[in-house]
This record gives C-alpha cells, structure tokens and sequence, in this order.
C-alpha cells in the first residue's frame, strides 16, 4: 500500500477544512499540515457550491444600524434551535464571529457593498441583518483567499483522494487514516486528524450536494468511537428537478408569488393547509424561511410538495411545475438575476416557461459531537463545519453554516496543531495492505444505493413516520453484509440518520413525525448516538441497537 506521513491531516477542503489547515500552519510553522480533498481544491465541495441566489455568512457587526449584536445574535441561534443547541458553542460563535470575519476581510475576501459600505441581509431565523455575502459564491470566494494562503505558508494538498477510515495505534489514539486514489489503497500516516468533509446529502435521491458529500467522514469517526449528536435534524428545501442542476428556489422567489401546479395541471397548496391557514400566508412565511422546519406555517408548502410527488402527481422528472412568467423577465433579472442567469444558462427561461421543482436535501445541523475546540473526544481526532455537531440544534439561522466553519475551522486548527506540536508520539505499527481493499461498484453495489437512496428520500426527509423508518432499518439490516465499503457507509449512515429519527417522537424545527406531530417539553434533550458492542448504533442511555428498536 502506498504511502505519506505528515504531521497533521485535514480531511476536506471547503471552508472548514481551509480555515484549520491555514490556522494549524500559521500557529506551528514546523509542522508538516497535508490537505486532503476529495476532488479538485477550489471547486469541490458544498462550500464552493454556487446553488442559490445569495449564500450567507453571519456576523454581528450591526452595519445596518437595526441594532444586532452578539447578545441578540445569540438568543437568535438558542430559539431557532428548540433549546438543542449547546449554548456554550453558540457563545463562542456569536462572541468570535466578527473577528474571523473580519480576519477574512483582511486576507481579501470583498463582500457585497453599497458605496464603500459592507451590506447585511436578514435570514431566516435572524431577528436582524447580519448576513454578509459574495453574491450565491460567498464560500467559494472565501475558499479562494484561504487556499492562496495556505498554500503560501506551505500546507501541501492532495487532491481527488477519498479518505475512508482512521488508524489508530494500540493506546487508541487515531495516526491517520486509509484513503483511496486512482482505485488504489494509500496510507497516510498522521499524529492527528481533522475531519472537515461535509455533510451525506448525497445518500439521498434528491439533494443540493456535490457527489463527495456521502457521510464517509461521520462512518469512520463512528467506528473510531466518536460520538454523534442531534442526527436526525437536517436542512430539505425546494430545489431545481428540471432542468437537472444544482440549485434552489430561495427566498426572494417566493415574494414573486409563484404558481404552483402538479402534472395535472392543477394548483395544489390549498388542498394541503388546515382549515385557517392561508396558502397566501404560507407562500409570505416561505420568503423568510428556506429550510422545511414545524417553526412557521411555511411548513405546508413544503408538505404539500412532497406529498404530490409522493402521491404519483408530479411530473416525469419527479417534480412540480413552479412558474413566474407572470412576472416578466425585467422584474426576473432586477430582483433574482443570478436565479434566471443560471436557470437560462442550464435550458430554462423563467420569463417564459415554468421550471420543475421538489424537495432536496441541502444540509445537517447534526454531526460529530465536539467541545469548544473541535475536540471529539478521541486521541488525535478533531472535527469541524457540517462534519460538526452543537453548534447547531433543531434548526438553526440561515448564514450560520458558514460562520462555524470559520469559527470552529479556526478553533479545530489551531488545538489540533498543539497537540501534535506538545505530543510525544512513538512509532507504531500501520496496517497492512490486506487490511484494507477497495472494489469497484458492483451492477449490484449500484443498484442497493439507488434503491437506499429512493427509501431516504421517501421515509425521511420532509414526512417520517414510524413504519417508514423502520422501513429503512429492515433494509439496511438485510444487506449489512455487503462487502463494499460505500455501501456499507450509506447503510450506516441510513440506520444512524434513521435511528435518530425514530427515537424522537415529537415534531421539533426540521424534523416532523407525521404520527407525532406536535412538538412536546419533554423532548428538549439531545440524541447522542455512537458505536455498541456489536457494531450497531446505540442511543445515549439504551443498551439496544437500532436495528431492534
């Protein structure tokens, strides 16, 4: 098995893996950092996505003189997230904030201005602006700045190399990890690791993810013994089926007043919104509240576009028609002119016909659970950005992803370059080869993650009920036994995502049980899950695995 040995590794390369590596280099010069990005470093990832309108990051500078500060900018982050937050994660971000932002500023990353002068926006869950942005490629132009000075302070990166497992010595503390390039194994020796790549969108039949997001960082961190928190909370919501791109219907689409219908040509919000409530007030809630979350009635516009598809309604591409041609192309392009660029570039004039839209997966507010340095409880390993998880609760403000990603990125590198500068770490024995191989995807292999992926989509994102997660844990539970290793990490990451969710029987902000559909007191606590005797998740406090819940 080819090899490498560094001193630290940092798995991933958007915005939370860039801000640890360049703050583990410029802390401890010395050390020998190694990058390693599952495709290409600047334009892979969630981070360097451009899927919306406007992508924002969060800092409380008050700009625009309505007030914020990093006290209202906390209670912000504690109420949106139904009191699972860890508040002491989000003192941190609300408190450091302003002073990695402006770090950024200083490197040379321009937000969008008026007249010399830094423009905030309001977000969903944002009781003030405080959003800034790049336009939709705000992580990619913070990702571009950090990258130029990573690597001008001598991070080495390794790109198109999919990390799938840590090694840890016989005393239990992880020195570094497997991964695979070209199809062929290699070992990558390390006194630490950083995980930093991402959330699983793509386990899912429908998200807004590039194709690496497969939960690889959460399977290896669960089998090395880290603990994961808050799993069954996730961001789904409207996003493009057709034309067949990555990006989704934001706020400012829904002030246009779509026109929604399904493949019979029929409009059906009202048919899906309890008697006194108004679609016309659903389709307001939905303009200050992109993610699906039981925190508003914008809920059931995103019921009421799963369920027709559900129901056989939608159209050959599997979505629902959603047109604004009513409002004409010089309106389109003053208010949304990055939507109906990119929609006219990818086949579709928003001017003149309706796209196709449903239910996508965008993003977790769950992960790997951490202390205040990205620590996660495991000798050597840190973890930080969506990989994370505290920061964030039952649903969280918009433009707060980003925001941890530097905040904690910053932390997670700077911790992780102490310990391995301070540690005495002896030589121990790498595994061999044959401990480790990596197949191509069988005919098979593709087709049990298609159909993973279809009872994802199905039985838990927007609607989940008992039986259809159990559904789920039936089927990860008949093919356990598969001998792919990205099989194996989509059924984990099912059963885990899965277990979550059925042990909470309550409603709470991104996750709603159709059987339980209230939101109840005794519920304000945290599922924390991690790896039992047998292989099998385990919650916090029960002995069973899930499999027999």
């Amino acid at each position: 098995m080819e090899g490498l040995k560094t001193d630290l590794l940092v798995m991933g390369g958007g915005g939370a893996g860039s801000r640890a590596a360049y703050e583990a280099k410029k802390a401890h010069p010395e050390l020998k950092v190694h990058m390693a990005v599952a495709g290409n470093y600047g334009s892979s990832g969630s981070t360097n996505l451009m899927a919306s309108e406007s992508l924002g990051i969060n800092a409380p500078f008050n700009f625009m003189g309505d007030g914020d500060s990093p006290d209202v900018y906390y209670q912000d982050m504690l109420e949106t997230g139904g009191g699972l937050s860890d508040p002491s994660l989000c003192r941190i971000i609300a408190d450091e904030a302003c002073d990695r932002i402006s770090e950024l500023i200083g490197l040379g990353v321009k937000f969008d201005a008026e007249k010399g002068k830094i423009i905030q926006r309001k977000l969903s869950g944002c009781a003030k602006a405080r959003s800034l942005t790049c336009g939709g490629a705000t992580g990619r132009e913070i990702v571009r700045v950090l990258k130029k000075c990573l690597i001008g302070l001598g991070v080495e990166i390794l790109e198109n190399i999919r990390v799938l497992d840590l090694v840890k010595d016989d005393n239990g503390r992880v020195r570094g990890a497997v991964a695979v390039t070209g199809g062929k194994p290699v070992l990558i020796e390390a006194k630490a690791v950083i995980l930093a790549g991402g959330g699983a969108g793509k386990i899912f039949r429908q998200s807004v993810n590039p194709p690496t997001l497969e939960g690889d960082g959460w399977c290896m961190a669960y089998r090395a013994g880290a603990r994961l928190i808050n799993m069954e909370f996730f961001q789904i919501g409207p996003a493009v089926f057709h034309p067949p791109i990555l990006f989704i219907i934001h706020s400012h689409m829904w002030r246009l007043k779509p026109r929604l219908t399904n493949a019979l040509g029929k409009e059906f919000l009202a048919s899906h919104c309890p008697a006194g409530v108004d679609p016309g007030e659903v389709l307001d809630l939905k303009a200050m509240s992109y993610p699906f979350s039981v925190r508003t009635a914008s809920m059931y516009l995103d019921i009421a576009l799963f369920k027709e598809i559900a129901a056989g309604r939608g159209t050959a591409s599997g979505g629902l028609y959603f047109d604004v041609t009513h409002v004409g192309k010089k309106t389109l392009l003053k208010r949304a002119p990055i939507t109906y660029g990119t929609l006219k570039q990818a086949g579709a004039d928003l001017a003149k016909e309706p796209i196709e839209i449903g239910m996508a997966v965008q993003n977790f507010n769950g992960g790997i659970f951490i202390d205040r340095n990205g620590y996660t409880g495991v000798e050597g390993l840190y973890a930080a950005g969506e990989i994370s998880g505290g920061p964030h609760g039952a649903d969280r403000p918009g433009g707060n992803n980003l925001i941890d990603t530097q905040v904690f990125g910053y932390r997670a590198g700077r911790a992780a370059a102490e310990f391995v500068s301070s540690g005495d770490f002896k030589p121990f024995k790498p595994p061999r080869a044959e401990a480790f191989t990596f197949e191509p995807l069988s005919p098979e292999d593709k087709r049990l993650i298609a159909e993973s992926a279809l009872l994802y989509s199905s039985h838990l994102s927007v609607v989940r009920t008992k039986q259809g997660l159990r559904e789920i844990l039936d089927f990860a539970d008949a093919h356990r036994n598969n001998q792919s290793v990205l099989v194996r990490n989509r059924l984990l990451m099912g059963t885990i995502l899965t277990t979550a969710a059925l042990v909470r029987e309550e409603s709470r902000g991104t996750h709603y049980r159709e059987d339980f559909p209230a939101s109840d007191g005794a519920w304000i606590k945290r599922i924390v899950i991690s790896r039992g005797r047998d292989g099998d998740p385990c919650v916090e406090g029960k002995e069973q695995p899930s499999n027999r819940l």
